[in-house]
């Protein structure tokens, strides 16, 4: 078993590593190297041969592996969409159709249409938010609660899309299925957005926004691209490859493929422009609010997720934290209590560490046998994409928080309390915890009163 002092030390250089690498604007993968080498040790030091702790290791990368290539694949999605004007093909649409009188609800479902379609809240919050951000200037809306709606809607994708690879690593972790872990989201994505839309629609309505006058002065992205309805092609590609349930890495690249084709048609794109818009994404100083990070900007990500993923087969396949999780979830058979303390199994990693990643990660595997000894697996995969996948967007010095912060230019003291999807979830999955346990009551009711008659 592994010490309280020891795994103090080993949690205390992972998350100093991290943060130094960040504050010295270094790779992050760099930094938590530190806190992987001292696992590594102490766990030799434990009595663990290197033959063990090597296959553990890869195991434990290995169920990033599908993760790793969606992240790869983004990387390449996302400015092959941008340069081929499919994205600003979409934004244009969107904002074709805005009302300034709703325009938070609109920025809401927007945001939350496009992120469901890309599966990230930071390449959401880069297509659609900057350039809503810029059009709420213009209409005197407060932007910090338009900040809140775009990143509410962004998050709404981030958690619950297929294409998500936030989304894929807690049914990678969890031991789950897409299709079980999707619906099984299904109920609190549905009370979170209907939350979201009552509220910003209520915002709207005492708020009386701007008008269409200041509105027609809002410039598009058409006279940078050539529009054409072909620009549809890449979105249903993705969509149409995913139904027809191709391997979603396939999808991903028939859609860029496709993607390609219509930028060299119709932006006039030549391949050496694709090569670097893919490597080192979309920057068009014609269009600064229109920006893409490439394949370069994953690699640092990809290597911090193959690192956490050796890092936590090291954890799971030694069972040095177990202990203190089964004193974490205790002997409680009651979802409620394992809900709330899996809960803030995950507030507390995604305090500790500068990634969405770790608390994911960690939360799934290492909680994943108790869990699922007294409870479906599905309901695991819920509660931790409503607790530990999105508390780190609200904690400041994470760096997925940075990042929403930096791209929207409002701070998270300002935003959060509008960010109604984020701190709505954790009270829905206990909710929803609170009806599966009455469920099981009753159930158990029934059945002492079958076996009495």
């Amino acid at each position: 078993m592994l010490t309280t002092r020891r795994l103090i030390g080993i949690v205390s250089v992972t998350v100093f590593g991290l943060l130094l690498a960040y504050t010295l604007d270094l790779p992050l993968s760099v930094g938590f190297i530190a806190g992987l080498i001292v696992l590594i040790v102490v766990t030799l030091k434990s009595g663990t041969s290197a033959i063990v702790m090597r296959e553990a290791m890869m195991k434990g990368v290995k169920h990033t592996k599908e993760v790793v290539w969606i992240l790869s694949l983004v990387g390449i999605l996302i400015p092959a969409w941008t340069a081929s004007g499919t994205i600003p093909f979409l934004i244009d649409a969107g904002l074709s159709l805005l009302n300034p009188g709703y325009f938070l609800t609109f920025a809401f479902l927007f945001s939350s249409v496009i992120s469901m379609i890309l599966g990230t809240s930071t390449g959401t919050l880069s297509a659609v938010g900057i350039p809503l951000m810029g059009v709420a200037a213009s209409l005197q809306i407060p932007l910090p609660i338009v900040a809140g709606a775009l990143i509410s809607g962004a998050f709404v994708g981030d958690r619950t899309s297929p294409f998500s690879s936030a989304h894929r690593l807690v049914a990678s972790s969890t031991g789950s299925t897409i299709r079980m872990q999707f619906r099984a989201l299904l109920p609190s994505t549905i009370l979170a957005v209907i939350t979201c839309t009552i509220v910003y629609g209520l915002f709207d309505w005492f708020g009386k926004w701007g008008s269409q006058a200041a509105l027609a002065n809002v410039s598009t992205y058409a006279s940078f691209f050539k529009y054409s309805p072909y620009l549809w092609i890449p979105l249903v590609l993705l969509l149409g490859a995913i139904l027809l349930r191709f391997p979603t890495k396939y999808a991903f690249l028939l859609s860029t493929v496709a993607a390609m084709m219509m930028g060299s048609i119709l932006q006039g794109v030549d391949a050496w422009q694709w090569v670097h818009t893919l490597w080192v994404g979309y920057d068009n100083t014609l269009v600064p609010f229109l920006h893409a990070k490439g394949l370069v900007d994953m690699i640092d990500l990809v290597i911090l997720i193959a690192l956490a993923g050796a890092f936590n087969g090291i954890l799971e396949d030694t069972r040095m934290i177990e202990p203190y999780m089964q004193k974490l979830l205790g002997s409680s058979t009651s979802m409620v209590s394992a809900t709330w303390r899996t809960g803030l199994f995950g507030l507390g990693l995604g305090l500790l560490s500068c990634t969405q990643t770790l608390p994911i990660m960690m939360s799934g595997r290492n909680i994943l046998p108790l869990w699922s000894s007294k409870f479906p697996t599905q309901h695991l995969s819920r509660v931790i994409a409503d607790t530990s996948l999105v508390f780190p967007a609200l904690v400041p010095w994470n760096l997925l928080a940075i990042l929403c912060m930096t791209l929207i230019g409002v701070p998270l003291e300002s935003y959060a309390i509008y960010a109604v999807f984020l701190w709505s979830l954790p009270l829905f999955a206990i909710g929803l915890s609170c009806y599966q346990d009455y469920r099981k009551s009753k159930q158990g009711q029934v059945r002492n009163m079958e076996a009495q008659l």
